[in-house]
């Protein structure tokens, strides 16, 4: 981000920006404190379970004015990605969209399926069956003896390879929870369904990957792995469930000629469908407010951000996903994209940019009120699931009752 800060410095003489860096973990804590003292950034990163919080207090600018007086049609918000809008107040304001789409696929290890003779995912989500997914992910598994999952004597506490590994936060829990048919709570916000028979469903199968059919590790187990891009590169895990900005760092063992790698969608239960994620980048009210000059000025920033074109080079290495429509749709921004980065697997166009396209679903984030609060419920909760304390039922009966509170209807409705 420095980096891409001195190119427009230099586009745009007169404009200098500072680069402020503030640890994930103290974000909110850091800004908030800005904010209260009067002191705000002038734009920033917006962390999303706070987004529209903030916006709706006031605290972020709605650039809807600022969007139709401008006649750059790559700010549009009808030109950009649908599934990462961010609307509040009935849809009749918006802090804009996130500076990138990020969507859930699986990464894999190539050489791993080829040493098994196992054919890789398909990139077609309709035939990518749940079954088939389990199926392949058992004759990747294997244990210090070289047992399968399905053999007499597998030793799931000696693993040598796990044929697969996610995390336990709500962009994993999502897609499976709506491929299954279930979701968080009904379309008004206001009642829970996390406990219904569908979503309980969802999340039953990841457990499953641990405790029936122990082809994933246990939080235990994940905890003591190396980080997603090095458990593939080092043969630990065959396949990872993860965002496509794992990309950045996956790339960089392409390019060293120390992975092998390949891309494919989710698996479906019933459906495909994946979650979107993404910080959108927000002006602060305070920072701008009386000042046209510093409005101006953060306004060019905020559009060179948030043009895929001039930040190509965000998306070549791999990091961000753009988010104008022309670029999943145009063959020509698809070769400015993909082509000749020596990163992209061969299977990108059709396992990630069709895939986004067509079946990508905004997470509640984007939408649901309290959603920083409710988050923080269903990961404690559904914590005690995964490591195989309580049922999933009984997590997510849990759930159900504690954010019934908490469910206050939606910022776009």
């Amino acid at each position: 981000m420095p980096e891409v800060a001195k190119i427009f410095e230099k586009n745009n003489p007169g404009i200098t920006v500072k680069a402020m860096h503030i640890p994930w973990g103290e974000y909110i804590a850091k800004v908030s404190a800005m904010l209260a003292g009067g002191a705000p950034p002038t734009l920033g990163y917006t962390m999303e379970t706070i987004a529209l919080d903030w916006a709706e207090k006031g605290e972020l600018l709605d650039i809807l004015p600022l969007i139709r007086k401008d006649p750059d049609p790559a700010i549009k918000m009808e030109n950009r990605l649908p599934s990462i809008a961010f609307w509040y107040d009935k849809k009749r304001k918006t802090l804009g969209t996130s500076v990138a789409a990020e969507v859930m696929i699986i990464w894999y290890n190539k050489e791993i399926f080829d040493k098994a003779g196992v054919p890789y995912p398909p990139t077609d989500p309709t035939k990518w069956t749940w079954k088939k997914f389990v199926d392949t992910a058992t004759k990747l598994t294997v244990d210090v003896n070289g047992k399968h999952p399905n053999e007499p004597g597998f030793d799931h506490n000696k693993v040598q390879t796990f044929g697969v590994a996610f995390g336990n936060w709500y962009m994993v829990w999502f897609p499976f929870i709506w491929s299954n048919g279930g979701d968080l709570c009904d379309p008004t916000g206001r009642i829970p369904t996390i406990n219904k028979k569908e979503a309980v469903e969802g999340l039953q199968a990841l457990v499953d990957l641990i405790y029936k059919y122990k082809v994933a590790p246990t939080p235990a187990q994940l905890g003591a792995l190396p980080a997603y891009h090095i458990a593939l590169q080092t043969k630990r895990v065959a396949m990872v469930i993860d965002g496509q900005w794992s990309l950045l760092e996956l790339g960089r063992l392409v390019k060293a000629g120390q992975l092998k790698l390949g891309v494919a969608p989710l698996p479906i239960l019933k459906r495909p469908v994946t979650g979107v994620i993404g910080n959108p980048i927000g002006i602060y009210t305070k920072a701008v407010k009386d000042k046209p000059e510093v409005l101006d000025a953060a306004w060019k920033f905020y559009k060179f951000l948030n043009n895929s074109e001039t930040v190509i080079e965000l998306i070549r290495t791999g990091l961000w996903m753009p988010i104008q429509k022309w670029w999943y749709t145009d063959p020509e921004y698809i070769k400015k994209w993909i082509e000749d980065t020596g990163i992209h697997p061969p299977e990108y166009k059709e396992a990630v940019i069709d895939y986004t396209l067509k079946y990508a679903k905004p997470v509640p984030v984007y939408y649901l009120r309290n959603f920083d609060k409710i988050n923080d419920i269903m990961y404690q909760e559904l914590s005690n699931a995964f490591l195989g304390k309580i049922s999933v039922q009984s997590a997510c009966d849990e759930i159900a009752k504690k954010i019934a509170p908490l469910l206050a209807g939606r910022y776009d409705k």
